[in-house]
């Protein structure tokens, strides 16, 4: 016999706006270092390997089934650490609004990025390839903007049934300094410059910086600068010279040379191949 399910159609959303679908890719086709985005949520769903991802303060050690949660202006960098078959789904969203939080913002306070999905994975997979689907057919945005707002309510669901606490702030100095070096990246920096404004031993700095971020500081600049010269490689059709003087670098073959030590191509070829991926979306599947 056909099983009768309740419907309760006075559920009130706990979200006071919804979010609009306004990006999708993978990331075996191509992934970016340390960026972040003003006014989007992306919800990132590993299908397979493990990884290591930096998001704000917090290492993420990633499986399959994993969905990592980049809310807009938190720092984060997907090219730590993949092995050779991650795969993973990225929606950006936007528009979110939570009850007394920060527009586009789907994380509570001090809650980890890296949320566990796996009791849900089989029906997170349905919805992206949904999506995927979707964009890919004339007038396909409404059934995938749809599937898109059901992974934010699955996946606020498990937050609130199953996140993690993140860690606190251990230093507010190298809080202040990454804050600093994200501010000044396209001036040429120095840990000397670094130490001195903030009146610092180079070795302090140095030595906290590594123990809160993982990454030292010179090495933070240049993830960050190239984060920088990917999002102007994606948006505008500037020459690599420009995009490398716009960053920080004063030499565009060394700008070339760290580009692929960190993204494993060339900025030109990146270029190319984001573009390629992009083809034949509607355009607000392309904002990332």
């Amino acid at each position: 016999m056909p099983v009768s399910i309740d419907i309760d159609q006075q559920e009130a959303s706990p979200f006071q706006q919804e979010p609009r679908l306004i990006g999708f890719y993978h990331w075996n086709r191509s992934v970016r270092t340390m960026h972040q985005h003003e006014n989007c949520i992306e919800l990132n769903f590993m299908l397979s390997g493990n990884g290591t991802h930096i998001v704000g303060n917090e290492i993420c050690h990633t499986q399959p089934g994993d969905i990592i949660v980049y809310d807009s202006k938190i720092m984060h960098d997907e090219s730590l650490m993949l092995d050779s078959l991650t795969d993973a789904c990225c929606i950006a969203v936007t528009g979110l609004q939570r009850p007394d939080a920060r527009p586009n913002a789907l994380l509570p306070p001090g809650t980890h990025p890296c949320i566990p999905c796996q009791s849900i994975a089989e029906e997170l997979r349905t919805l992206y390839h949904i999506i995927e689907y979707s964009l890919a057919k004339p007038h396909g945005y409404p059934a995938a903007n749809a599937a898109a707002q059901t992974i934010v309510h699955l996946v606020w669901q498990q937050i609130s049934k199953r996140a993690v606490k993140a860690a606190e702030p251990e230093n507010l100095l190298v809080e202040h300094a990454r804050s600093y070096i994200e501010e000044h990246y396209a001036e040429d920096l120095s840990i000397r410059d670094i130490a001195q404004h903030f009146h610092a031993s180079r070795d302090y700095i140095s030595h906290a910086f590594k123990h809160t971020t993982n990454y030292a500081p010179l090495q933070y600049l240049r993830r960050w600068r190239i984060g920088k010269a990917q999002t102007l490689l994606i948006d505008t059709d500037l020459p690599l010279t420009e995009i490398a003087l716009r960053v920080g670098f004063d030499d565009s073959n060394y700008f070339s040379r760290v580009f692929r030590q960190i993204i494993g191509m060339p900025p030109g070829t990146f270029r190319r191949a984001w573009r390629a991926a992009q083809q034949g979306r509607p355009a607000d599947s392309r904002a990332k």
